[in-house]
């Protein structure tokens, strides 16, 4: 065909501007849309108020009160000093740590969980774990010189490092954990005392026990005592005593007392109505309830010689007559005995016994 005949070229064909208009109207609605429905999409919301407690020395019960608002909740972490420890679900409040170390304080919170999506972490509770205090102080026994007692470790707390015995207050000792009573030594007859225990788990030291109150027996006899004689019988006739005879005097004792014994010491006279005071010493130890001793002494006479007698001496306590150890009342028996004795001229004493009762009291 002839160039001049060739058609023209066809005319560019522009795109409307509204095209253009449309889908920018297109991109404002879309990020509208984002900007519309983000702040609808909810983030769990931690719990507002978080409390723990020490029910025993190696756990702590937290608890807290459900999250209000944000996302439905799933379950609940419990972290302890920041890591995680157990977890628990949407229904439940509260969760019980265990294996924990007595007297230590511990940081807790709660983080609501829903779906993959964790609330920031609650306030912090800070719980310390109970040391408790061994239990059931009670006296086991008592000497003149020792008081032993026991405890038992408290059921709130595993057994503990060791135990301090404390005694007016101040440590005296310590003893293993395994240990449950303690004796005291070397103190004073008749004489009261307190002891408490505590519990230690390394460095951390429970609260005083109870107190107990305790006191070393008293001495069964000590000072000067009051004593009734009686007599109850004579060799017979030509005797300056006569049967039923009564009389008073003082005799005084004194003791010396160790955590096994006590040994008196009577400083004491016979000294019947009308006759010299004759004074003898004998020293009485102890046999159950008993006390009994012998020792010489010239009380009576054959002619003109000083007899050398065997006094034998032996006193109980009467029943209900002892507080802690100590005589209010006694009764005994005093045998006098003189051997035979030869005298010049050929005159002699027989062999001869003379039997007293006494009594005492004392205040």
């Amino acid at each position: 065909m002839p160039a001049d005949k060739m058609s023209p070229d066809p005319p560019v064909r522009k795109r409307p501007k509204w095209l253009f208009v449309v889908a920018g109207a297109v991109v404002i609605v879309l990020v509208a849309g984002i900007l519309i429905w983000a702040p609808w999409h909810k983030v769990p919301v931690a719990p507002a108020a978080v409390h723990g407690q020490s029910p025993t020395a190696t756990s702590v019960l937290v608890s807290w009160t459900p999250s209000k608002g944000g996302a439905t909740i799933d379950r609940y972490l419990v972290l302890r000093n920041d890591a995680q420890v157990g977890s628990v679900a949407a229904g439940e409040t509260s969760f019980l740590d265990n294996g924990l170390t007595p007297g230590t304080a511990y940081r807790y919170t709660i983080v609501a969980e829903s779906g993959t999506q964790r609330s920031s972490p609650s306030v912090k509770a800070v719980v310390t774990t109970i040391a408790p205090s061994p239990v059931g102080l009670a006296a086991s026994q008592e000497t003149w010189t020792t008081v032993t007692f026991h405890w038992s470790p408290s059921p709130k707390g595993p057994a503990p490092d060791s135990y301090v015995i404390y005694g007016g207050g101040d440590p005296v000792a310590t003893v293993p954990g395994s240990a449950n009573s303690y004796s005291v030594t070397g103190l004073s007859p008749g004489t009261a005392y307190q002891y408490q225990v505590t519990a230690k788990w390394g460095n951390h030291e429970s609260v005083m026990s109870q107190a107990l109150s305790l006191s070393t027996l008293a001495v069964p006899l000590e000072g000067s005592i009051p004593i009734v004689f009686k007599t109850v019988s004579t060799p017979g006739t030509g005797a300056s005593l006569h049967v039923g005879q009564k009389w008073n005097d003082t005799w005084n004792f004194t003791s010396a007392c160790t955590s096994t014994k006590c040994t008196l010491t009577a400083d004491a006279e016979f000294a019947p109505p009308g006759l010299t005071p004759q004074p003898f010493t004998v020293t009485l130890n102890g046999s159950g309830s008993r006390y009994s001793g012998t020792t010489k002494a010239e009380i009576t006479q054959c002619q003109s010689i000083n007899v050398h007698n065997t006094v034998s001496l032996t006193i109980s306590p009467d029943h209900g007559g002892v507080t802690n150890g100590g005589w209010t009342s006694w009764t005994g028996t005093m045998v006098l005995t003189s051997p035979y004795v030869t005298a010049s001229g050929g005159y002699f004493c027989p062999s001869q016994n003379w039997n007293f009762a006494i009594t005492g009291t004392h205040s």
